[in-house]
């Protein structure tokens, strides 16, 4: 006869650099976290493959061959979601393939200690552990995490969820400190990824507010930006070691021993001030010669080189709080609890700027268990959502609540989801005596029992025949003790973490709505009825995530379909974000597909062909809408720089994003029409708009002459697109937006300065500019030669006091009852302030660098 089992879901951890994971027992007393015969709780997340052995090995293992010519892949995170392989030993495997190795062996780890561990429930019960719920970072879009679910699934494992990672710790924190309602800002910097969230906890129930994060940064950005001075350093001393990090296997064997290097400095100075390094003879360079290193390294020294990578953490977290503040009304003063997450929070500065920004001044922000709070809490949710399964062969029983209640009495609510044919009554008895009895149902069945004076009371689980007789027998284990706070089941733990819209092509022209904004809260779901334009025989849909297509219908329809028929989308996101849509045209219908991106081809070659694509479009834009497409192409620019021979992964991520900038403004470097349909449509929009808010005259016509300008602009303008006639489509949309821009002008100059209605719009439109502002300080990415660093850095501070004294409280100030004319004045100051500003932070990139201009007569 089978053995009974017992099945509680396991929480991990899926980091970039170290992953995690836990289990929460029934009785709820402490959480088991996996942990190794040297007491580490954290496994690396490398893979690499054992040549004698034939055979892959994880963590530690793994970890151990940097440096050799079975290096392990390591931050394999961050290609999650994309359509690329790596090669490990004599093997090509994705992402989600070199994951699933990670999380065996967590799987397999955690089942070891179960194994070892005293089980309540007797000896004769075998603990499992089939089910599980993975974290995500809340920057994850829709690919990465099913490429996430899918390595679970790879690994054996029942994914029952996926939780956003800052949810995870909070709800790790409230259960451990017991904390009561309140608000949660958790900051969670890992080795490779950032997120930032606001979430409120209001009588159990868990809502996040916001969201922000960088899916690549981490401590591992910090270890690469010190390794490259390092590496400047030792080249001037005399060592060889110009290196090709993107070209060439050994010069990436040899600079990952600088970052190994730069890590270790980093994790000393952590606990001391100063750290005396002596390497000797530690890597060899690349003519061969042994390479050594001693010096002392100060704390400052080191935060003055990763400054700006910490004030883009800073720059993540202020957006998240005004999001917050937007959809709540929830400001950094209102914030209860501010909880550190991740093993990069160490970082002294790190903990001194969060502090600083976002602690009240009687708190200190929550730092327990920064390396495994996110798994622990992932168990808890687990538990929560996962239940007990009790079972043997022929049985299984799921617990649907918690085995512990604080008091005499426990509500048991039970569900049969397999039972032999005869039993048809389900009982719970200990000893004699029945604590609770009732019909078998294929509805959630509830008991209240009864407990004993004993802090545990052992009972028997019995389905029993229509005459009483068991005819299967579980052990049942229910505890007197206090029961922790844990999410309700209305908790909306998950939330989208980037718009998800739908662009829909007909007829050569292309619609983009926007399904699932930003933060909504999960589930949901969302229906959006369309029409058919032309009988074309098929209707495609691509569903977006921002820029970044990751779902594609293509539903075909006869050709006799009347024009104008129903094209009916439904989006669905469940609490554990796996995405479903659905099209239904006339009797057809199709379900999407996952779509994960392509990798950017290697090669530096190819990064300089899309710079220059990047600059053809700068060239080709113009007013408006080229500062628009400057001002994220610079910041995407400067990090490509950055990056271009230190970090590969980071390097393919960025020109991903520029690549979609700029089909976005401008079309892909092969469209003839540029630029795209959605550009035209936006200008024509922005034209009618300031057209039909304007009374009388607008530069020399009147309402029905610009109706009819317009419509003729539009229709040639359709025309060029439908034929491809690409210099009249550009000599179309150079017209529109110059119309724009001049009406614009000409209704700013008869507008009266007075006017509530004009006060308002330019308030509303000075905000919108210093919020650009701030974003773009926050993102910039200073040069990584350590002079010119140094100015830019202190250059952006001085930036970032400037805006707050002089433009955001201002602004806050003349929200207060002012006066009109006084209102007015202040928006006139504070206009000047944001063009000084901006000209400012243009001129950051060129600071220290010299022009090839001459001097002005």
């Amino acid at each position: 006869m089978a053995m009974p089992y017992l099945d509680r879901a396991i929480g991990i951890d899926l980091g970039t650099t170290n992953s995690e994971v836990a289990w929460l027992p029934p009785d709820e007393r402490d959480l088991v976290i996996h942990a190794d015969r040297f007491g580490r709780r954290t496994v690396p997340s490398a893979v690499s493959w054992d040549e004698k052995a034939s055979q892959f090995v994880v963590g530690h293992a793994a970890r151990n061959k940097r440096g050799t010519t079975a290096s392990p892949i390591e931050s394999i995170k961050r290609k999650m979601g994309q359509k690329t392989k790596v090669k490990v030993g004599p093997h090509e495997l994705s992402p989600e393939e070199v994951s699933s190795k990670i999380l065996v062996e967590l799987r397999d780890r955690i089942r070891e200690t179960l194994t070892q561990r005293p089980n309540a429930f007797g000896t004769d019960v075998e603990t499992r552990a089939t089910r599980a719920v993975i974290t995500v970072p809340a920057y994850f879009d829709a690919p990465q995490v099913e490429a996430t679910r899918r390595a679970g699934e790879l690994a054996g494992l029942d994914v029952i969820g996926i939780l956003q990672e800052p949810t995870a710790a909070a709800i790790y924190h409230t259960w451990k400190r017991r904390l009561g309602d309140g608000n949660f800002l958790v900051y969670d910097l890992g080795g490779g990824t950032f997120d930032v969230s606001v979430l409120r906890c209001l009588g159990g129930e868990y809502q996040v507010l916001a969201i922000d994060g960088d899916n690549f940064l981490g401590g591992d950005d910090f270890d690469r930006r010190y390794a490259e001075h390092l590496r400047k350093e030792l080249v001037q001393k005399g060592y060889a070691l110009d290196l090709d990090v993107k070209g060439s296997e050994d010069d990436r064997r040899l600079f990952a021993r600088l970052v190994h290097l730069a890590q270790e400095i980093k994790e000393s100075l952590s606990i001391t001030d100063v750290v005396h390094v002596n390497k000797s003879d530690f890597v060899k360079d690349k003519s061969g010669e042994s390479v050594s290193y001693e010096g002392d390294v100060g704390r400052a020294e080191y935060e003055a080189i990763i400054a700006d990578l910490v004030e883009t953490t800073m720059g993540c977290s202020e957006r998240a709080l005004a999001r917050a503040h937007e959809v709540a009304n929830v400001t950094a003063a209102d914030i209860d609890h501010v909880i550190l997450v991740g093993g990069s929070t160490r970082v002294p500065l790190v903990v001194r700027r969060v502090t600083e920004a976002f602690c009240k001044k009687e708190n200190e922000p929550l730092r327990d268990d920064v390396d495994t709070c996110v798994a622990l809490g992932a168990a808890v949710h687990a538990a929560h959502i996962g239940g007990t399964l009790l079972g043997d062969e022929t049985s299984r029983v799921r617990v649907n609540t918690p085995l512990v209640a604080s008091g005499d009495r426990l509500r048991v609510g039970l569900t049969v989801e397999a039972a032999p044919k005869n039993a048809t009554h389900i009982a719970l008895w200990q000893g004699e005596r029945a604590l609770a009895e009732g019909a078998i149902s294929q509805e959630p069945m509830r008991f209240d029992v009864v407990l004993g004076e004993a802090e545990e009371t052992k009972a028997t689980l019995a389905l029993q025949s229509p005459v009483g007789a068991p005819v299967t027998e579980l052990p049942f284990v229910m505890t007197r003790g206090d029961l922790r706070p844990r999410p309700t089941a209305l908790s909306r733990a998950s939330v989208v973490a980037k718009d998800i819209s739908l662009e829909v092509v007909r007829g050569g022209r292309r619609e983009r709505k926007v399904l699932l904004s930003r933060g909504t809260g999960l589930p949901s779901q969302v229906t959006q009825v369309f029409f058919t334009a032309d009988q074309s025989g098929a209707v495609v849909l691509r569903i977006l995530q921002n820029r970044l297509p990751i779902k594609t219908l293509v539903v075909e329809v006869p050709r006799e379909l009347p024009v104008g028929s129903p094209v009916e989308v439904t989006l669905r996101c469940d609490e554990s974000m796996r995405l479903e849509a659905q099209a239904t045209v006339g009797s057809q219908q199709i379900d999407a597909h996952i779509e994960p991106p392509q990798a950017l081809p290697g090669g530096a070659p190819d990064v300089e062909a899309l710079l220059e694509q990047a600059e053809k479009a700068r060239r080709a834009l113009w007013g408006g809408l080229g500062f628009e497409f400057a001002r994220d192409a610079d910041l995407l620019v400067v990090g490509i720089r950055e990056v271009l021979h230190t970090d590969p992964d980071k390097l393919e991520a960025l020109c991903l994003r520029l690549r979609h900038l700029v089909e976005e403004f401008h079309g892909g470097a092969a469209d003839q029409i540029v630029p795209p349909m959605a550009r035209m449509e936006e200008a024509f929009d922005v034209l009618r708009r300031v057209v039909y808010r304007t009374e009388g005259i607008l530069l020399g016509m009147d309402r029905a002459e610009w109706d009819t300008r317009i419509d003729t602009l539009y229709d040639k303008a359709i025309a060029a697109h439908e034929v491809g006639d690409g210099p009249t489509w550009r000599r179309v949309f150079n017209e529109v937006q110059a119309l724009c821009e001049t009406a614009y002008q000409e209704e700013f100059s008869t507008m009266r300065l007075d006017d509530p209605a004009y006060i308002q719009r330019r308030m509303m439109g000075l905000t919108f500019r210093a919020q650009r502002v701030e974003q773009a300080l926050s993102e910039l990415v200073p040069s990584t030669t350590d002079e010119i660093r140094v100015m830019q850095v202190a250059e952006q501070r001085r930036i970032g006091k400037w805006l707050e004294d002089s433009v955001t409280k201002p602004l806050h100030g003349l929200k207060d009852g002012k006066e009109v004319s006084e209102v007015r004045r202040g928006l006139e100051q504070i206009d000047a302030e944001i063009e000084r500003l901006e000209a400012a932070l243009e001129r950051i990139p060129s600071i220290g660098l010299v022009t090839d201009r001459g001097a002005a007569g």
